[in-house]
């Protein structure tokens, strides 16, 4: 076999559920036909915590964008979620990428087309209004702060696995904590 081979879509290491949330996110981002650097940013961010070390974050992101271009069956993102733990994270994960920029023309700090593809996602997930109300909290908590969003959302896809664990890491026991 030769190097010469397309290398593997870097997205396929991920969980359904993992790969969910993260085009969940995407969506969201991009309802407003907006990829933002600070978007864009904070998902090469947490992609570099979710995939291996030899895997480009970049590459994914480019991945994502081109799936970005594909039309997007929100309900079979939703039925890739684990449980309703799972649709809570993606309601919690898409508060946190509709605060990671607001553009100077927006008058709110979510803009109309972000809030607008939120709300078609709590449809699509149709969680009891108690359970969005905690998921929204703990987003605004962990808004609040003083972190930034790539380490937000990292910290949310980290409940699915996404993390090393301590015997894999080279790295000090204490340095997840």
């Amino acid at each position: 076999m030769t190097s010469d081979a397309a290398p593997a879509d870097p997205l396929a290491q991920l969980s359904r559920p993992q790969a969910a949330l993260l085009r969940i996110a995407c969506w969201v981002a991009w309802a407003d036909g907006d990829f933002a650097e600070e978007e864009r940013q904070l998902l090469e961010r947490v992609l570099a915590h979710l995939l291996p070390p030899e895997a480009e974050a970049g590459m994914a992101i480019s991945s994502l964008a081109a799936q970005a271009l594909e039309p997007v069956a929100l309900e079979r993102l939703v039925a890739d979620l684990d449980g309703s733990d799972g649709r809570q994270e993606a309601v919690r994960l898409a508060v946190l990428m509709m605060g990671a920029n607001q553009r100077p023309e927006d008058a709110s700090a979510i803009n109309p087309a972000e809030k607008g593809a939120y709300r078609q996602l709590l449809d699509a997930l149709a969680l009891p209004d108690e359970e969005v109300q905690q998921a929204e909290w703990a987003a605004r908590q962990d808004l609040a702060r003083p972190r930034s969003l790539g380490e937000l959302l990292s910290d949310t896809l980290a409940r699915f696995g996404a993390w090393p664990s301590l015997d894999d890491a080279p790295l000090p026991a204490g340095y997840w904590l």
